[in-house]
């Protein structure tokens, strides 16, 4: 059936629907989302003891397989950046502002204004997180910037700002400085979902746009932007972002198939009826 085809799940849809108010639409939406990225956190949280040891030992052979394929390329882009305070600035809070609040917005954009795309891309984005939490619990993974001062890097958002998470105490908004334990697991490094899930946002915003030229270059420079300031900011190796970007794609294959399944049940129950 033509439904299941990929350029139908993305199809820009009428600008008015009668059958729901738009704060309904949004609501009902944004509420699983919510939900499954709460429980996220809390499972991200509950594997984060195994980090400080298994992650440094994965943070070695991260960097020695990407020596290998000559990708090591992290120390090279910081360290080009490091001299202009103003990047240092820029990537710092493209990083922190420009991840969770573009998500967020994008998604209340697209169930408000596309809900058919918005529909697409909860699904591929549901996906990819459940594959993301895998891969954090089977795979603690030290970021760059947590590293010892022998390798190089430096943790810009401590020595710069925003401090995203924390003072060198670890406190940060995310224990209410100090007051409750943090829910951060700061060895949730591989698969890096920032550039994935700016990739989701991007198509959402294209969709919202209906398409325009000037959206599509919005579109591919956000993920392009957060790909550079995770890198730059020490948060992440280069394997994270290819590593986040892989588990998007098996996503969309496997939301793809999903959508399929659900038109040949619902031909199949139309044609018993």
């Amino acid at each position: 059936m033509a439904t299941t085809h990929f350029t139908i799940n993305t199809a820009i849809p009428p600008r008015h629907h009668p059958s729901a108010s738009s704060a309904r639409r949004v609501a009902s939406g944004l509420a699983p989302l919510l939900a499954l990225y709460a429980i996220y956190s809390l499972v991200r949280w509950f594997v984060s003891d195994r980090g400080p040891v298994a992650g440094g030992l994965h943070a070695r052979s991260i960097l020695d397989l990407e020596r290998w394929l000559r990708i090591d390329w992290e120390l090279g882009i910081q360290r080009a950046v490091l001299p202009y305070s103003w990047l240092i600035f820029a990537a710092n809070w493209y990083y922190v502002y420009g991840f969770l609040p573009v998500v967020i917005g994008c998604a209340v954009l697209g169930a408000w204004k596309a809900p058919l795309a918005f529909a697409w891309w909860r699904r591929v984005f549901a996906i990819s997180l459940t594959i993301a939490l895998i891969g954090f619990a089977v795979y603690p993974l030290t970021p760059p910037r947590l590293l010892p001062a022998a390798y190089g890097y430096i943790d810009t958002l401590l020595h710069f700002g925003p401090r995203y998470y924390g003072d060198a105490t670890g406190s940060s908004l995310f224990n209410l400085y100090g007051s409750i334990p943090s829910t951060v697991n700061v060895y949730a490094a591989m698969p890096s979902m920032h550039v994935a899930w700016s990739v989701i946002a991007a198509a959402l915003f294209w969709a919202v746009a209906r398409r325009r030229r000037w959206a599509t270059v919005i579109a591919i420079v956000h993920p392009s932007l957060m790909a550079l300031a995770v890198i730059a900011t020490a948060n992440h190796y280069v394997i994270d972002v290819v590593a986040g970007l892989t588990v998007l794609l098996a996503s969309i294959c496997l939301a793809r198939l999903w959508t399929r399944r659900l038109a040949r049940q619902t031909a199949a129950t139309v044609s018993r009826a």
